[in-house]
């Protein structure tokens, strides 16, 4: 008797039901993709912003902080009119440091490269920039200023760029969620077509019971089942 259930019309109904809230309630693939980068990306900004905060308070980094802040949008005017020149002491600090920055930038870009890598060009230009300017810096061709000024004003012009590439990703990722839904729709619209279908094959498979009566003097009442 439950074999006798789930054959026929009411096996193909069973399916339908199933395959239709499959395709209308699960998430699209750009749909996960978009939720997987984002928390990605916010699992890195945080890990980079505690490896960044710690190598600026650390005691070695002492030399430095009143040159330079730690994000460079935050400069104060006396940071950014700091014509003087890198010390030894403030060079040494810079070569003991450096490694420990680029071991921070490392994480960063190795975590975009499993979330967002099309932003990894961005920040890598960025980070040879800085190094271009570190480098004038201990050679005492760069005031402190101009290094703070320059640092300003190139992390404004990624933080721009960056968002610039996470707008054209998300809408990207909207297309193809688009797209996906449409296909869902014609699925689903083909689904309802066959299901029609299979309505009518059953009508007309039905078996017809017919009933006659005779009610007398020749006449006959049938009636169709």
């Amino acid at each position: 008797m439950q074999r006798s259930l789930l054959t026929g019309g009411r096996l193909n109904a069973a399916m339908a039901v199933l395959m239709t809230g499959l395709l209308a309630g699960c998430a699209t693939a750009a749909q996960r993709q978009y939720q997987a980068m984002t928390t990605g990306n916010r699992a890195i900004v945080t890990e980079a912003k505690v490896c960044v905060e710690a190598i600026y308070n650390a005691p070695e980094a002492a030399p430095l902080r009143p040159h330079t802040p730690l994000n460079p949008t935050d400069a104060s005017l006396t940071q950014l009119s700091d014509k003087s020149l890198a010390t030894k002491a403030d060079i040494d600090a810079i070569l003991l440091l450096h490694p420990r920055l680029k071991g921070c930038q490392k994480t960063i870009l190795d975590g975009l490269l499993n979330t967002t890598p099309s932003v990894i060009p961005i920040l890598t230009r960025e980070y040879a920039a800085a190094d271009d300017d570190t480098i004038l810096l201990i050679q005492r061709k760069m005031s402190w200023g101009e290094r703070v000024r320059r640092a300003r004003d190139r992390v404004t012009a990624t933080q721009a760029a960056i968002q610039n590439e996470a707008r054209s990703v998300t809408a990207g990722l909207e297309r193809q969620h688009e797209g996906e839904l449409a296909r869902r729709q014609a699925a689903l619209d083909a689904m309802a077509r066959w299901g029609q279908t299979q309505q009518m094959i059953n009508a007309m498979n039905r078996p017809v019971t017919t009933n006659c009566t005779n009610l007398g003097s020749g006449i006959v009442n049938c009636v169709s089942q």
